[in-house]
């Protein structure tokens, strides 16, 4: 009853923004925007996504330290199938899915692994952040004004994500103390204080220790790098693809946090909806007609999302995986858990 819900809401949200997006294209000039697209920028951009891909895994790698011995390539797999599955699933699916297939290699199984993907999602606001406050200089230096909703989210995301991040290095520094310490007050809280909670935040302060280890962090930080520099790379190939590359060179910057920004909101499988209003808006920041700034964003989704899905459907088969015995296996993970899939800002093709 609970999913269902969730899927309603989303299916909901996605129609709403989809209609928001939508409302003031003229047809004719959308079909014009694609007849005349430059489709040969589309072999670059499949290969930067191979490359997100591939710098996503070797951030992930880094993170489940001790146990970095992980191949790449099987990372690199299943960070796909986990996009597979979030395409076609509501509630970012995909992210319990990467938890049950690297959870099956690590020695503090799913637990482990869902830290490991937390700390991921906190990495990625905090990537998003970073890029609206550089955004601020470079946008004024090309004369363009910074749009209320980029200095809001930076401002709203940027102190929570801090705050998160530093109170939970302080408890991940103090260990099993740090756990009982906060557990004095948050286990008087009838929903909250459950043991298995307790042992979710276990899971993830020991996860988070990662953090701490300065030979990890230049990992971390390269890893963290390459893929946003990725995704902004990704947006210019495709502004590219609809020649519009005289747009200055902060729009796909921009194009990239309003997506990021835009997780944050329920949605039907795959984002539709958040994705192509935020595009949208961003856009709308330089001038860009309506028509070319929602084309601009369902060929960046649509072509983003179909790639995701193929390299999924190829991880499953090289991994001999079926998809029938990971919904199944999914469906079993316990309700305490799950807090990797809750709504936060990142990573734009999730």
């Amino acid at each position: 009853m609970r999913n269902r819900l969730r899927l309603a809401v989303g299916v909901l949200f996605s129609l709403l923004f989809l209609y928001l997006a939508m409302r003031n294209i003229q047809w004719r000039e959308l079909g014009e925007l694609f007849r005349q697209a430059n489709y040969l920028y589309l072999i670059p951009g499949f290969l930067i996504i191979l490359f997100t891909g591939l710098a996503r895994a070797y951030r992930w790698r880094a993170l489940v330290y001790p146990h970095e011995h992980l191949p790449l390539s099987k990372l690199f797999h299943i960070v796909n199938i986990g996009y597979f599955f979030n395409n076609i699933f509501p509630a970012k699916a995909g992210e319990l899915v990467r938890a049950y297939l690297v959870g099956r290699m690590l020695p503090g199984g799913i637990g482990q692994s869902l830290s490991t993907l937390l700390i991921e999602r906190l990495l990625d606001v905090l990537c998003v952040v970073a890029l609206s406050v550089l955004l601020v200089p470079w946008l004024a230096w090309q004369r363009v004004p910074m749009p209320d909703w980029a200095l809001k989210g930076a401002l709203l995301f940027g102190v929570g994500a801090s705050v998160g991040t530093v109170t939970l290095l302080i408890l991940s520094r103090l260990g099993d103390r740090g756990v009982e310490w906060l557990w004095r007050w948050v286990g008087r809280i009838p929903a909250v204080g459950s043991p298995k909670v307790k042992a979710a935040l276990r899971n993830l302060l020991r996860g988070f220790g990662v953090l701490l280890v300065g030979r990890q962090l230049p990992g971390i930080l390269l890893g963290s790098v390459a893929l946003w520099f990725g995704y902004g790379l990704l947006n210019y190939m495709i502004l590219a693809t609809f020649g519009m590359t005289a747009l200055p060179s902060s729009a796909s910057a921009l194009v990239l946090c309003a997506t990021g920004y835009s997780m944050v909101l329920p949605s039907s499988p795959g984002a539709v909806g958040p994705f192509e209003w935020a595009t949208k808006t961003a856009l709308l920041a330089y001038g860009v007609a309506d028509s070319q700034a929602v084309g601009y964003a369902f060929g960046l989704h649509l072509f983003t999302n179909i790639v995701l899905i193929i390299l999924g459907l190829l991880g499953l088969f090289v991994e001999g995986l079926s998809y029938a015995d990971i919904r199944r296996s999914v469906a079993d993970i316990p309700a305490a858990p799950r807090a990797a899939d809750a709504g936060l800002p990142g990573d734009p093709q999730s």
